[in-house]
């Protein structure tokens, strides 16, 4: 099964907005992708380990690997392609 990992921060203006999609994305694809929110400063090391600079970021894993990675803000119809091309 898919993993969505929303990365944020507080102090991250756009998570504010991106934070819904996120939310209906988990709602759309229950039972086909995994979703959940880590905040980086609860979690420092993370980012040095997938190399994230900018908050939000959100990242896909299949069978445990990082498959995609998004950048800031994303519309969701961006966001819906990227997780059809990894659900079966």
């Amino acid at each position: 099964t898919p993993a969505l990992s929303d990365i944020w921060a507080d102090w991250s203006g756009p998570r504010l907005r991106l934070a819904p999609r996120v939310e209906e994305l988990a709602n759309d694809y229950d039972g086909r992708v995994v979703v959940g929110k880590m905040n980086v400063d609860e979690n420092p090391s993370t980012p040095m380990r997938f190399s994230i600079r900018g908050i939000p970021t959100l990242l896909l894993f299949k069978g445990g690997q990082l498959v995609e990675q998004v950048v800031g803000l994303a519309d969701k119809d961006s966001l819906k392609k990227m997780l059809d091309k990894h659900v079966a």
